[in-house]
Order: C-alpha cells, then structure tokens, then sequence
C-alpha cells in the first residue's frame, strides 16, 4: 500500500513546480489559495502506557517511526491538511519467551491552524486534530495471536519554521482518550493504556500548481478560451480518477457471552485504491460518474477468524456549489451496488459456508474541489461518503447491520479531453 501511495504521489508532482516564494504573501488570489507539500518526519513514542499479558503489567516500549508526509497549505498560510503514513517502526517489541508484541501508531489525518499565517523565517506556532488508525497485537507460541485496530482522537501542539520553499516541523501529539478495552485470551478483557504522548519532527518541500493560470485569468483570456470552448461544446469533458481510500463501519457485529467469537475485535476500518470515471458537464456544475471500491476487513483472535469482504460500484452525482476562490464545495446522491461476502475460520479452517449479499445501497456524497480556474485539466478532490442502513448476512446467517463511512483525502481527478483541445486552443488566443 505504501509504494502505491508513493507512486501516486511522485505522479501528482509531476504536474507541479517546486516553489521557493510564498506567493500567498503577495496577493490574496484564488491561484494562491493552497500550496501542496511532500515530505518525511521521524515520530517518536517514549516508554509510557500500560498493557497486561499473562497477568504481568508492563509499559509499552520506545517506538521510532521513520514516516512520509502529504499534504497542502490552504486558506493563504493559515490551515494545513495533511496525512503520514508510517514505513518502518523500530523498537523491541518482545514481551517475554515466546510473546511478541506489535504497536503501530498507525496513519493518521491531521488538520493544523495557524493563528498567524506562515511566513518565511519567522518561526509560527499551531493548533491542531488528528485521527489516527492505531494497531496493536500479540504473537504468543502458546495462545495464538491476536490483533486489534483503534481510530483515536488527538489534539496537536508545534511549531513551524519555513524557508526557500522548505519547512521543518515539531510537533507534540496528545491522545484525549487512551483507554482500550483488550483480551489476553478468549475470555480475560482487560483495560489498556496506549501511549499517550507522540513526538515528532519532519521537514517538507513545497510545491505549486495552480500560479501558471494566474496569468491568462487576468488578461481576460481563460474567460475568452472557455467562451470558445462552449462555442465549439469542448467545455465538458470525461473524467479519470483514482485515490487511497478508507472506509470505516459505523456498526459491526459483536458477541457478547459467546464463549468462541466474544474476544473477536470489532470491525472498524481498511484503505484500499479507488478508481472512477465520469462526465463533467461544466455550465450545469454537475459531475456523474461511477466509482469501485473492494474491501476487505479481517478480524482475527486466537486463531478465530471473521471476514468480511464488499465489493462497490457506485453511481453518483456531484453537484458544484460555488467557488470560494478556488475551494469548490459539492453534494450529491450515491447509488451503490454492493456484493458482501462473510466466513469465518479457526485455524485456518472454514467453519460453516459463505455468506453472500447483494444490494442497492443509497448513501449520500460530499467533498470539495481544489480549483485554479474554470479550465483545469486535472484537479484534486476530496470524497465523503455515507451509507446507512446496510443489513447483511453474517457467517452464522443472522442479518447485521454494518452501516460504512468512506473518505478519500485527495483524489487525483484528470479530464482527458481537456488536456486535448486546451493546449491547441491557447495557441490560438
């Protein structure tokens, strides 16, 4: 999954220039309105926390993680989305003879604000949210192993320094909520304490890819180019997309006092690759299209297996709800159709038959656009989606409910008939 986010990211700048100016300083334009960034920070977690295995309670050890950064200034200097993904975690995770443990503090989601936009050589403190996909396991020769997945909350505390198209920062990671409920074996849940606090200190590199259309917007010949591309009805256009995506179940199975599935972690969230195809129809401010998406989350505990697999075409229809130099909001119904398929196994054998479902699901889809001017030939988008009321089959024939919120931060959507007849109509005019 990493290198797919890599090669996704390497691709992305090569429609950008590397910027060393902080052009948002000169003039508030809708060109200057977001800056994209790629970087790498090093996260590091003390010795801190609490966990219990075989009745002995230790503190988690010092974890380094060695991450990527993607993400982009918006709002001119003053609010930063951005996502890491860990590649490495270095640390001793061995509990005892014959027990190792597994904690990653996992991908996380992060929003900063500047209450004071960044400017160069001066150094800028933030605010900030995260949500993080944590995992923490254990591999036990006598008991088997068990896994475990948890979307957290924390409040963000830094400072930033940026230079020459370059900005370091550090950054203090809170958690508001540590305590997790986990089992040391199928029927002992205990009470954990995951670390707290997350240190972490990274630099990025700026990139700039909306400035080029600054320009042509306001000698007045972007507006001339798409009143001849409406004369010549060139203005629409098909659309290619793809993005990471997540998806997370708002309601999953569970099994209280049922000796065999009752240490079964709960069903929560899995990223997969998303691709779609679609229509723009630019006067209208519509865009319908379809979208697929396969998913599979897998819980597992003591050799007890439950697997649950979603296979979605979507068809949806954005609406555009004005610009707001350059942020494009929309809204729109989605229609999917959704095969599920859910096993479970123990010891790697199947118990009972697969249960499959097949439905309609309606949901509802939101985001926003990233947009330069009224003619880009690619843009970057951000998908919400929610699907309620999802009812399927469970592996013992019980009908659950397993209701999905989706969300892909940054979508890289291309319009290839633009990047035909744009380049051959600026020669043009």
């Amino acid at each position: 999954m990493i290198k797919r986010i890599i090669a996704y990211v390497l691709f992305g700048l090569l429609w950008t220039t590397a910027i060393h100016a902080q052009v948002y300083m000169e003039q508030r334009s809708q060109h200057r309105f977001a800056q994209s960034y790629f970087g790498f920070n090093v996260q590091v977690q003390p010795v801190s926390g609490k966990y219990i295995w075989n009745g002995k309670e230790s503190a988690f050890p010092m974890v380094s993680s060695p991450r990527i950064t993607l993400g982009g200034l918006h709002f001119w200097g003053k609010l930063d989305f951005n996502m890491n993904f860990p590649i490495a975690r270095i640390a001793d995770f061995k509990v005892s003879e014959g027990v190792e443990m597994y904690f990653n503090s996992g991908a996380d989601l992060s929003a900063r604000f500047y209450p004071w936009r960044v400017k160069y050589e001066v150094v800028r403190p933030y605010i900030g949210y995260s949500a993080n996909e944590m995992t923490l396991g254990f591999d036990d020769e006598d008991l088997g192993h068990r896994y475990d997945l948890f979307v957290t909350s924390s409040a963000l505390l830094g400072f930033s320094y940026a230079r020459n198209g370059l900005q370091i920062n550090a950054e203090l990671m809170w958690m508001l909520n540590n305590n997790r409920d986990f089992y040391s074996n199928r029927s002992a849940e205990h009470t954990f304490e995951l670390p707290r606090g997350y240190f972490s200190v990274g630099m990025v590199k700026f990139f700039e890819g909306t400035l080029r259309e600054e320009k042509d917007t306001q000698s007045g010949k972007m507006k001339r180019m798409e009143e001849q591309l409406r004369q010549e009805n060139k203005l629409n256009s098909f659309s290619v997309g793809f993005a990471p995506s997540g998806a997370y179940s708002l309601l999953a199975p569970h099994y209280p006092g049922d000796e065999l599935r009752q240490s079964l972690p709960r069903h929560k969230g899995t990223m997969v690759w998303e691709y779609s195809l679609g229509y723009l129809m630019h006067d209208a401010g519509l865009h319908v299209g379809v979208s697929y998406r396969d998913y599979t989350s897998d819980v597992e505990s003591f050799d007890f297996e439950h697997i649950m697999r979603r296979r979605s075409v979507a068809f949806e229809v954005l609406k555009f709800i004005g610009n707001y130099q350059g942020f494009v909001p929309f809204v729109g119904p989605t229609l999917s159709f959704d095969r599920w398929a859910v096993g479970e196994f123990l010891n790697n054998q199947q118990i009972g038959n697969t249960q499959r479902t097949a439905m309609f699901s309606p949901g509802i889809i939101f985001g926003w656009d990233i947009l330069a001017s009224p003619l880009e030939t690619w843009v970057l988008r951000t998908n919400l989606r929610y699907y309620p009321f999802q009812k399927i089959r469970d592996a013992d024939g019980t009908t659950m409910r397993v209701d999905q919120f989706e969300f892909n931060f940054i979508q890289l959507v291309i319009y290839p008939n633009r990047l035909v007849h744009i380049p051959k109509l600026k020669g043009r005019i």
